[in-house]
């Protein structure tokens, strides 16, 4: 920014950048542009942008709400949107990004040494201590570490509450949505919900969790999981039968290699649509044994009444081992009528 630019941007938010002390926005309240020298600008400190370096973390404290005389070089216009954070808030979302940041940095450079692992092995040996890394070890600690949540912020805009994912702006819209949330609690930490309404959480007891705009909640990477969208489209009774028909022939979900959930495509596609009907593919391997379920479905939605559900479950192992399972809701004798 220059000296004329800064004049025109007096009142308004700018970004200071200082160093190695942070990055904040504040307002500009003065410009001092004396003749053939470096202008220099008066901030008032209302923000955090970026956390300084952590030998620098005092600065946090020192800075906060300050009048800050810096060069020009160091004030920046911002077309970005600041949100209307008190200054503890602004420091609270810069160490998310922050820390954020650290863990991207961290598994990038453990998959970087799973591919130089890789390479070394067309050459020969690594030296000690190097020769006991496998890309087992490295798998390992990658998953040790890996972040098995998605973190989103729980928003709303014109009475339609959503989450946003704050990185990649992501969002979703809560209204129907079938998954599984986690809220945290100051008590009892993350527990596991649905969405109920405007915002609000229930829990598999019942007790209802109000949150706040701007709170976290989290969803289990595994929710984003073909298998598990599918049991969650399905009632309890028929979820809880597949489940005892794959432990009969000893799978689990996590046996589960390929799962083609139609039924969850034709709910999002079809708006308007009453009747869906198809079939599900599901494989699942074990160190033996590899399973193959059809999943038939149908369902008819209705205005006034509970809607028709029906599931056929048909498990064949490569053996030839087989069963069937079937499950209908209490409404199927009405749907002819």
């Amino acid at each position: 920014m220059n000296r004329t630019e800064a004049k025109k941007h007096i009142g308004h938010t700018v970004i200071v950048d200082k160093g190695k002390e942070g990055v904040y926005y504040g307002r500009l309240e003065e410009v001092n542009t004396p003749p053939r020298k470096i202008w220099t600008g008066k901030v008032h400190i209302q923000g955090v942008v970026h956390v300084p370096h952590i030998d620098a973390v005092d600065s946090l404290q020192e800075i906060k709400h300050t009048d800050q005389i810096v060069s020009g070089s160091q004030i920046h216009a911002t077309d970005h949107f600041l949100e209307d954070l008190t200054y503890e808030e602004s420091v609270l979302r810069a160490i998310e990004t922050k820390i954020q940041h650290l863990y991207d940095q961290t598994m990038d450079e453990i998959e970087e040494a799973e591919e130089w692992l890789k390479i070394s092995m067309q050459y020969g040996t690594l030296a000690s201590p190097f020769q006991e890394l496998t890309l087992q070890s490295m798998t390992e600690k990658r998953e040790e570490i890996e972040e098995p949540y998605t973190y989103y912020r729980l928003l709303s805009d014109d009475d339609i509450v959503f989450l946003l994912e704050p990185r990649s702006g992501e969002t979703l819209v809560l209204e129907g949505c079938p998954f599984e949330f986690e809220v945290y609690h100051k008590d009892k930490g993350w527990v596991s919900v649905h969405y109920k309404n405007d915002l609000q959480f229930i829990d598999k007891k019942g007790k209802t969790y109000e949150l706040e705009l701007n709170d976290w909640v989290r969803i289990h990477q595994k929710q984003f999981e073909p298998f598990t969208m599918m049991l969650n489209e399905l009632e309890v009774p028929a979820k809880k039968s597949l489940l005892y028909e794959l432990k009969k022939f000893g799978f689990d979900p996590s046996h589960v290699v390929y799962c083609h959930n139609r039924l969850l495509l034709e709910l999002l596609a079809a708006e308007g649509t009453t009747t869906f009907r198809g079939v599900n593919f599901i494989t699942l391997q074990n160190q033996t044994e590899t399973l193959h379920v059809q999943h038939h479905y149908e369902r008819i939605l209705y205005p006034k009444r509970e809607d028709y559900v029906y599931d056929r479950f048909e498990c064949t192992t490569d053996t030839g081992k087989r069963s069937i399972a079937t499950y209908t809701n209490s409404y199927t004798k009405d749907k002819k009528q």
